[in-house]
């Protein structure tokens, strides 16, 4: 079976959510049609000039990269400008371009994660909240014969999630009424007659991410030609997705040992310091890419280090005056770790395609 665009896309969007972007990001399929078939795929940080060419050579269909290739507005694209001739090129050779962005950042597996992971934390939490999922009751009235199928259809759905308990829903017992009239096709009972049955109130709760699938499972299962059932929102709010994340090393670590560390696994030659720990380092912060100003997280939480990218010189100096510690190991350095994380999922998930790295970035700042 040919895999398309679109396929893809949808991997990618269950990984990570497009609805836990900022809003004023952009993000999913920024270039081509969610129809095209997909044979090569390229995965990047940012679509250059040299990743464009890289993927033209290659005879890519597909580019996923981090950053976005089309983040301000733009009136025209022509080959008069870089950005406008890296699109024309990019068109001509039919190569589409899908972005996952902020919400790669804060999703379950997303680059904040992979940053802790690299470091090494454990017991990981987030640092600061950002959006937490609503939640949904669905109620559905079923034959007695039929409750176990429908439940079990719905929690294998991803329904019926509390914390660490799964397939919790509530059922009771009672009398459901109802008359087939013409042109229908009645589970049970006959046409004319009013029908008392045994039913039962099942009702279960899901997120509103799986909602759909869960409603899709239901009424796939469910043996009615015409399902009761409601939806209500709850007050109560389901899984908080946070930016940053904080958590604890192994074994404590002196400043300058840990300093050591930090270049070693994220393969930086130069990090630059804010600040300074004159206690181990154990409680680790980490916040990839630039870091937003948001200090609340970073000091409720106690974390001795923050390990970031992009600190701006005004914020360096607000830092300090908050007694913080902080590692600025660049933007490249703490977002370059998701490019060989997507390459295996979307490899192992798609065996028919050929999935690779882009060969041609590097870090665009340099120390000399």
């Amino acid at each position: 079976m040919k895999i398309k665009c679109k396929d893809i896309v949808s991997f990618l969007e269950k990984l990570a959510p497009p609805d836990l972007a900022e809003d004023w990001d952009n993000v999913g399929l920024i270039l081509g049609s969610s129809r095209q078939v997909v044979e090569k795929v390229l995965v990047c940080l940012d679509v250059t000039d040299k990743v464009a060419e890289e993927a033209v050579s290659n005879g890519i269909d597909l580019i996923v990269s981090h950053h976005p290739l089309i983040f301000k507005e733009m009136k025209r694209i022509t080959e008069d400008d870089f950005k406008g001739k890296l699109i024309y090129n990019l068109i001509k050779n039919n190569i589409s371009v899908y972005s996952a962005h902020t919400n790669l950042d804060v999703a379950d597996g997303g680059i904040n994660e992979c940053l802790a992971e690299i470091i090494g934390l454990r017991e990981v939490k987030n640092l600061n909240k950002y959006k937490s999922e609503k939640l949904y009751k669905i109620v559905v009235f079923v034959p007695a014969d039929s409750i176990e199928r429908v439940r079990e259809a719905m929690c294998n759905a991803g329904a019926g999630w509390i914390g660490n308990y799964s397939d919790c829903s509530f059922s009771i017992k009672g009398t459901g009424t109802f008359k087939p009239l013409e042109g229908t096709n009645p589970y049970m009972g006959k046409k004319g007659i009013l029908e008392k049955v045994d039913e039962y109130r099942l009702e279960t709760i899901v997120p509103q991410s799986l909602l759909n699938n869960v409603i899709d499972a239901m009424l796939n299962i469910h043996p009615y030609e015409e399902v009761a059932y409601d939806v209500y929102e709850l007050a109560r709010k389901g899984k908080e997705n946070g930016l940053g994340k904080v958590g604890l090393l192994s074994k404590p670590m002196k400043l300058e040992e840990f300093l050591m560390h930090i270049k070693k696994v994220l393969n930086a030659e130069n990090v630059r310091l804010i600040g300074n720990s004159q206690k181990e380092i154990k409680k680790v912060a980490v916040f990839c890419g630039s870091f937003d100003q948001e200090y609340s997280g970073i000091e409720k939480s106690g974390a001795d280090i923050l390990v970031t990218g992009d600190i701006k010189y005004h914020t360096a100096l607000e830092m300090i005056e908050k007694g913080l510690c902080v590692i600025d190991a660049g933007h490249y350095n703490t977002e370059r770790i998701i490019v060989p994380k997507l390459v295996s999922l979307i490899n192992d998930k798609f065996k028919g395609i050929k999935v690779a790295a882009s060969d041609m970035e590097e870090d665009p700042i340099k120390f000399s």
